[in-house]
């Protein structure tokens, strides 16, 4: 079987990345961050491109949560494993809810989805407008281009005693844009299944996303590296 769609192998997402990160203790982070820098207390949080829904299992027992991600099956996942937190089935560039939160995150380098400085732009001026006054927005950036590693294989396994999965991927940078090429090995069941998938970023710099926090409208925006968690590629900071 072959596929491009990004968000076609979300039955195996968790089995990837349960193994890889922390997610417990990134909430904890993010908790920590947001009491840092909110200007009130903040109550509500939407997580923007909450995949299947790890980080806000944790993030329920401070606030009041809403999750969103274009991915339906990504959003089934998570609407089973977190109760306490309502979901929505949405694009971060352009949708629109009859709520506002105190506080918006967008984490684990979803952003990078959005593809162009374009739609950057959009994606923020669309958190600023469902912010509450003074709120927060809280960005994960995917990797900066000038980090880009030219010829870079990267491998991620995963086993128990009904599933081996291999997945190996390969970048490519054209422009402004950023191609990850993901290939897939499934062993289940006494055979073995070849997928692929594409995913494609936005392949920008650290003063570009400063430039499209300032268009959508935030003021002194922030970039934390320290204190965070291993492999979190910074954290930008804005208030609205």
């Amino acid at each position: 079987m072959k596929g491009n769609d990004s968000r076609a192998f979300a039955k195996y997402y968790d089995q990837i990345y349960l193994t890889m990160k922390d997610y417990q203790r990134e909430a904890m982070i993010v908790q920590g961050v947001i009491k840092q820098f909110e200007k009130k207390q903040s109550n509500t949080l939407l997580d923007v491109g909450c995949g299947t829904g790890e980080h806000l299992k944790y993030l329920c027992s401070d606030f009041q949560c809403m999750g969103l991600d274009i991915g339906r099956d990504m959003i089934e996942i998570a609407g089973k494993k977190v109760l306490d937190a309502t979901f929505e089935v949405a694009s971060m560039v352009d949708f629109s809810l009859t709520e506002k939160f105190d506080v918006i995150v967008c984490l684990f380098s979803s952003i990078g989805y959005v593809q162009t400085f374009h739609n950057l732009v959009k994606t923020l001026g669309n958190f600023y407008k469902h912010l509450n006054d003074k709120g927060l927005a809280i960005v994960e950036p995917w990797v900066f281009k000038k980090d880009f590693k030219e010829g870079h294989i990267g491998l991620d396994t995963y086993e128990d005693e009904e599933l081996k999965l291999a997945r190996m991927g390969t970048s490519r940078i054209v422009g402004s844009k950023w191609s990850i090429f993901l290939h897939y090995l499934i062993g289940q069941k006494g055979e073995v299944e070849y997928a692929e998938e594409v995913h494609e970023m936005l392949a920008i710099d650290h003063e570009d996303y400063v430039s499209a926090f300032e268009e959508a409208g935030f003021k002194d925006t922030q970039y934390l590296t320290e204190n965070l968690w291993e492999g979190c590629r910074g954290l930008f900071v804005a208030t609205r």
